[in-house]
């Protein structure tokens, strides 16, 4: 038979894939018809043979590649009834041939799992002296996750995305083996939580082939996931912004307003706070019309979402309009293809505190009654054939609402479909979530979360689903390693009910060493009781072939040098920007080396050692004789390791002159500030490392990633800023840009101000408890002091807090003000603002300017801050 291999040199198998090509003419134009399918109808037939389609084209791809001809194992219809050895791709429901079988396979509720979504069964019979390998799933995902456990089964391997990670067998066996197996995935959802467009083709196509299915409605090419079996969610802390912003239009006829009566009637009774346009800008709010809608703090409504506190969740009126809004959107706006959503609040917010919501109870317990409105709503809405598919609700355990409910639900709360996520942001990956012994982190996060799972007087009776914190923000994409822990916990998570787990923030590329951390928990998931040691032996033995015992020692360094990454980042850069006088307050990490009873983990020496070990481990590796693709590996190691590697030593290098000045040595601080300043540079220029994973966690580079910035500054300021300071000649003005400023925040965030179109060089300055982000600095120098004076122009942006008349700031040169008051720039715009600096005020040789903003309390990333373009400095050649 033409295209068909033969194995052996004398009367060797022979094989073909059948597959149904449904109304398609070959498997090939049925496997790309994805986006002809619609994935949301109640016919699945379509879906079901797209995705087959492709599991066969997966399937002849790696056996070709392996026998090392393009043209072997032939794709036919099921249609055909080849004499030959035969894979058969599909269900008894989907595939005429394997429907011949029925009788010897497990079918409907009793098929793998009970039926269970993305459960196969591979069945190897006999026939007339041929061979059918049935690749058989529960459903079209299933099919797909047979062939992919098929394929591993002869070695294949994805160790991550692309190719440089795929392990591909140079041949196959001979023959190929009988398998007969079934299995189907323990946690019902493996994945991760995402809200950008940010996925690629080898991240999605990594995520099939380890059986991973959840990422976000919001990423581009959605038929592509869909056929590759993905769920798809939206919502994060969105909500209330989007369907409840205080500030947006509000979207009805308000009897008492004139202008809006081209909308809709008004359903709602007029409000008793009700002002009427407050603003003045001919336009109704939701909170100009509707104040009593907002929480209620210290007495005031708080329509401000910067405040941070949630919507009134006793106004019945404002539940149903959220409830109503985001109902509509999931059946014809933005997250109309999701199949699940998220129903979370504020980010750690308040809540209201008007006598009526206290009386429904603490934060959980409110929490849970706004996600039984969302349910109920959601069901009407399937009920009255508005909305044609079920949607599960996702719902916090986290922040404000990690404690559980303190009262019964309601009655007829939907379990099946309402979905509780816990989240231990910032807990210790040095213990697991469990030991007792970790008092500092995980031990409240250890009796919450049996609170809500395992606790026999449990008013939460409902699934459990986990949201780990492998690259949470403040990680910012270090080479952590946790297969430790993970070995451990992940077991824990489902021994306690838990079937639902992601992360946030994961890279979809550049992986490194993190490829690891995707890998053990793809397969954990899949199967919580499977043999770790068993797995990472073949991660080892595939990914590095030569070097696997090098690089197993180094891993082992990798969690000494990063396990303690709690206290790394979110405890001693705070502190080293303070300049606080103990950096390492927690039994967790001292500076020496420590053995406390409770929370005992690496201190900061053991954290070098850990680096220097690793550092030789992986050098050791590179010398090594390997492949092209080993080597290839080895190098995304590296690159991503020495990131973390830089990262620690900047830290040290931060430490070493702080105890210096302590220590009362001032010149020999001054000389190791030069190192951390060189240190810093390394970290300017590891930009891929810090750039993979969202938003949220991704930075310019890893100086900004390191989140000490803001020491350096601070240690600029101390011992002078003469480095800094430009020479400013009578005959020529200098303009300096925002970013070329000392301090501010853009480090933080990059350069620019998005409210102004193309503007890409400003700096900014937020309130005076984020200091050092809440000034800017231009130093320059001066051969004599002019008689008549300097001229500073300022080119700037004010963004006040909403409601507010504008914020306060300060201008000094050399200490002294020279400006005081609410910020002279406009709002949204850029304008420029004229000062004459006084002779009286300047020095000769170095002078410093400082632009301040000086609201006493605020946060990085949010309002109030003014931001500066440009200043210019010219020499006064005129008498005023």
């Amino acid at each position: 038979m033409l295209g068909v291999l033969l194995f052996g040199e004398a009367g060797g198998e022979t094989w073909t894939i059948v597959v149904s090509f449904g109304r398609h003419p070959s498997a090939a134009e049925a496997a790309n018809s994805q986006d002809k399918v619609d994935w949301y109808d109640a016919d699945l037939s379509g879906d079901t043979v797209c995705t087959e389609c492709f599991a066969a084209a997966e399937l002849k791809r790696y056996l070709c590649a392996m026998a090392g001809r393009e043209d072997a194992f032939p794709i036919l219809s099921d249609q055909s009834d080849p004499s030959d050895n035969v894979l058969v791709v599909g269900s008894w429901l989907s595939n005429r041939l394997t429907a011949r079988f029925r009788g010897q396979l497990l079918t409907q509720d009793g098929g793998p799992g009970k039926g269970e979504s993305g459960g196969f069964q591979i069945k190897t019979l006999r026939e007339g002296g041929r061979r059918i390998i049935l690749l058989c799933g529960n459903d079209r995902v299933g099919t797909l996750y047979a062939v992919y456990e098929f394929l591993e089964r002869l070695g294949v391997r994805w160790y991550g995305p692309g190719k440089v990670n795929e392990e591909v067998p140079a041949k196959l066996p001979e023959p190929l083996p009988d398998v007969s197996v079934q299995d189907w995935p323990k946690f019902r959802t493996r994945g991760f939580w995402a809200w950008e467009d940010r996925g690629n083709p080898d991240f999605f196509d990594w995520m099939a082939r380890n059986r991973m299915n959840l990422w976000t409605v919001d990423q581009s090419d959605l038929p592509n996931l869909k056929k590759r079996g993905l769920l798809l969610t939206c919502g994060q802390h969105d909500i209330t912004p989007r369907f409840l912003g205080p500030t947006s239009p509000y979207p009805y006829d308000h009897p008492q307003f004139t202008g809006d009566e081209q909308k809709p009637r008004d359903p709602y009774p007029v409000s008793r706070e009700f002002r009427g346009d407050a603003d003045g800008n001919k336009a109704l709010t939701f909170a100009e019309a509707h104040p009593e809608w907002y929480g209620l703090r210290d007495g005031k409504r708080m329509a401000d979402l910067s405040a941070n506190v949630n919507f009134c969740s006793s106004n019945l009126d404002a539940v149903h309009e959220m409830m109503k809004s985001y109902v509509q959107d999931l059946i014809d706006g933005r997250w109309r293809r999701a199949d699940v959503c998220n129903f979370w609040t504020l980010d750690g917010g308040k809540w209201c505190a008007c006598e009526d919501c206290a009386k429904l109870g603490s934060p959980t317990d409110r929490n849970l009654l706004l996600v039984h409105a969302l349910r109920t709503a959601l069901k009407k809405a399937m009920s009255e054939g508005r909305l044609h598919r079920n949607i599960r609700v996702l719902f916090l355990a986290y922040a404000d609402v990690v404690a559980p409910p303190t009262r019964p639900l309601p009655p007829d709360f939907d379990y099946d479909n309402c979905i509780a996520i816990f989240f231990p942001i910032v807990r210790c990956y040095v213990h697991n979530l469990d030991d007792p012994t970790c008092t500092e982190y995980n031990k409240r996060y250890f009796e919450h979360f049996t609170g809500w799972a395992a606790a026999p007087d449990r008013h939460y009776r409902g699934q459990i689903f986990v949201g780990e914190y492998y690259n949470v923000s403040g990680y910012q994409n270090l080479p952590i390693a946790f297969f430790r822990t993970m070995a451990h916990d992940l077991p824990f998570y489902y021994r306690h009910g838990a079937r639902h787990l992601h992360y946030m923030h994961a890279p979809t590329g550049f992986w490194g060493t993190r490829t690891l951390t995707q890998y053990q928990m793809a397969r954990t998931l899949w199967n919580p009781q499977a043999d770790v040691a068993e797995l990472l032996d073949d991660y080892f033995r595939g990914r590095y072939g030569p070097a696997a015992h090098v690089m197993r020692q180094f891993y082992q360094e990798l969690d000494t040098a990063f396990s303690n990454v709690s206290v790394l980042k979110y405890t001693l850069p705070s502190l080293l920007v303070r300049g606080a006088k103990d950096v390492f307050p927690r039994k967790h990490m001292r500076y020496e080396e420590s053995h406390p009873e409770t929370d005992d983990g690496p201190d900061f020496v053991q954290v070098l050692a850990a680096l220097k070990n690793a550092r030789q481990l992986v050098d050791r590796a590179l010398a090594m004789s390997l492949t092209e693709q080993q080597r290839g590996r080895l190098r995304e190691d590296e690159a991503l390791f020495r990131y973390g590697e830089n990262t620690v030593l900047f830290y040290d290098a931060l430490i070493q002159v702080e105890r210096l000045l302590a220590a009362g040595q001032r010149a020999d601080a001054e000389e190791g500030f030069a190192l951390a300043e060189q240190r810093a540079d390394l970290l300017r220029a590891e930009t891929e490392s810090t750039k993979w994973g969202s938003s949220h966690v991704n930075a310019p580079n890893g100086l900004v990633a390191s989140r000490a910035e803001g020491a350096l500054i601070r240690l600029r300021l101390l011992f002078g800023i003469e480095r800094q300071a430009v020479a400013l000649d009578p005959a020529q003005p200098v303009t300096r840009t925002g970013i070329q400023l000392l301090g501010g925040a853009s480090s933080l965030y990059g350069p620019g101000f998005k409210h102004v179109p193309g503007e890409r060089r400003g700096n900014y300055a937020y309130p005076a408890s984020t200091a050092p982000y809440d000034k800017m600095l231009l130093s320059f120098t001066l051969a004599q002091v002019p008689p008549q004076g300097i001229r500073v122009t300022v080119v700037g942006t004010a963004q006040p807090t909403h409601g507010e008349p504008g914020l306060r700031c300060a201008f000094r040169i050399n200490g002294q003000k020279f400006y005081e008051g609410l910020c002279p720039f406009p709002e949204p715009k850029l304008g420029a603002q004229d000062y004459l600096l006084e002779a009286k005020l300047l020095k000769p040789v170095l002078n410093v300017l400082e632009f301040a903003n000086t609201e006493k309390s605020g946060r990085t990333g949010m309002r109030p801050w003014f931001g500066i373009d440009t200043v210019t400095l010219k020499v006064e050649t005129v008498k005023p």
